[in-house]
């Protein structure tokens, strides 16, 4: 996502590269409706004719981006004070519903047509001017959709690009089943439309599957947590590193919480201002708003020696689990393990699973076990 410093040193979004490939959109799939729809209705071609009610939905889709962009880029408030720019998944929501629905229609149109069969198009010249020219239009924005997705990383822009690609394909077939028809005399429009009825309805399925799990609340990108991890481990006195997590209300305003370790005899000062530090460099150099959580690490022979024996028996018995946050206390006599075990999400293990094994194999500590999933 392109950046750009404000007050704060906060990232923002380029929201306006969107907006104005928005309105391109909008203007050339607003003329493809009409053209098409004009020859399909004269040429009396379903393919053609489903064609422009998918240009229809195109220039839905435009104006949803351009509102959605709009809404988008306003700034925080009381209500909403992480800002706005969830929008732009509720605008690649809505048009994945709106393409659908489209899809939906035109198929049904499409598989009467192959059964009732309705007569074959009749194909004039101006029927190849105009699909010709709809190939090189839709061309013409994949290309300005693809180069605003490599500027902003917005997720309206990439399934427009997508849908712009596979457009052209759409498009071509209606104009083979055209060119069929007048070289041939074959009558296959009912089968060409049903084509691109499914396409559309494959695109918006898959346009609507990604613009439901950034608002779910998907997992970030590996590339993101190693960098954040790399930057953290970077710093004298850290000594460790977990939990990191990262979610994010747009591209451009991601939040990350972590578990920094550093060592149990350092003072609460030191620490605070190692972290602060952190988060400072993070937000300047990553765009990342970061929050961190100190865990002492005891470095004593014993407890180092401890750790290392319960860190090898969880990984060799339950495949690979592995230890952070440990530490030892005596707390009224009694000798405590504090740890956290890291375990896959399809392990059925639980902490009281894990809490028997550890007793079972070094009964003088009372264990305290948390899980974290992997």
């Amino acid at each position: 996502m392109k950046r750009e410093e404000g007050s704060k040193n906060e990232p923002k979004a380029d929201f306006s590269v969107g907006v104005h490939a928005g309105i391109f959109g909008l203007i050339g799939n607003a003329l493809l409706f009409a053209a098409k729809l004009t020859v399909g209705i004269l040429a009396g071609s379903i393919a053609v004719t489903a064609d422009a009610f998918n240009n229809l939905s195109d220039g839905a889709s435009s104006a949803i981006t351009v509102a959605g962009y709009k809404l988008a880029s306003r700034p925080a408030d009381r209500e909403h004070p992480f800002g706005h720019a969830r929008f732009e998944y509720v605008a690649a929501l809505v048009i994945a519903v709106l393409m659908f629905v489209i899809g939906a229609l035109f198929l049904k149109e499409s598989v009467v047509e192959i059964f009732q069969n309705k007569g074959a198009p009749n194909v004039r010249f101006y029927l190849y001017i105009v699909l010709g020219l709809s190939v090189a239009m839709k061309g013409a924005q994949a290309a300005v959709y693809g180069v605003s997705y490599k500027r902003t990383g917005s997720l309206p822009m990439k399934a427009a690009a997508m849908d712009s690609v596979g457009d052209m394909f759409a498009t071509s077939a209606a104009l083979l089943s055209a060119l069929l028809w007048d070289v041939t005399g074959r009558d296959l429009d009912g089968y060409f439309g049903t084509a691109i009825s499914l396409f559309i309805l494959f695109t918006a399925v898959r346009v609507l599957k990604e613009s439901i799990s950034p608002l779910l609340g998907s997992a970030p990108l590996d590339s993101l947590v190693s960098a954040v991890r790399e930057k953290i481990l970077s710093y004298p006195g850290v000594l460790g590193v977990h939990d990191i997590t990262i979610h994010s209300y747009g591209e451009a305003r991601a939040y990350a919480v972590a578990h920094i370790e550093v060592s149990a005899s350092a003072t609460l000062t030191d620490a605070h201002e190692l972290v602060d530090r952190i988060e400072r460099d993070i937000l300047r150099d990553l765009g990342v708003r970061f929050v961190a959580h100190v865990d002492p690490k005891q470095e004593e022979r014993s407890a180092t020696d401890l750790e290392a024996l319960i860190r090898a028996f969880l990984f060799d018995k339950f495949a690979g689990a592995s230890v952070h946050d440990f530490r030892v206390t005596r707390e009224q006599g009694d000798a405590r393990v504090y740890l956290d075990a890291e375990i896959p999400w399809e392990s059925a293990l639980t902490a009281e699973d894990l809490t028997a094994a550890l007793k079972a194999f070094d009964p003088d500590f009372t264990y305290i076990v948390n899980v974290d999933r992997k």
